[in-house]
């Protein structure tokens, strides 16, 4: 999957997608659908119970972002293109920059 490149314009995806294949939370998932995410994702330590800290903001599906940087991905975490879902990314969203998974995240196109 090709990598999302600054300025990006992107759509959060988050119905069923709340856990990565493996089982991983890629938020808080929020009560009737969306997620919660995280100011920061830890790269070093995630999966644990620690790894989203900071400000939170609240997404649904359909929700349109800009991608403002890669940050990579987590450690334990193969680098093998396959595991595309795991690499993080910050985006500007609501006026406020947060970390989400590429797995929720899908680039925009708009309707002619």
């Amino acid at each position: 999957m090709d990598r999302l490149l600054p300025g990006q314009l992107v759509v959060i995806i988050t119905d069923g997608l709340n856990l990565t294949p493996d089982g991983f939370a890629t938020g808080d998932g929020l009560h009737g659908g969306g997620l919660k995410i995280f100011e920061h994702i830890d790269l070093r330590t995630f999966p644990s119970c620690y790894d989203f800290t900071g400000a939170t903001s609240d997404v649904k599906t359909g929700d349109i972002a800009t991608v403002c940087d890669y940050i990579g991905r987590p450690d334990c975490i193969s680098k093998n293109p396959v595991w595309f879902c795991y690499d993080i990314y910050e985006i500007f969203i609501h006026g406020n920059v947060r970390q989400v998974f590429r797995q929720n995240l899908q680039p925009f196109w708009p309707k002619d």
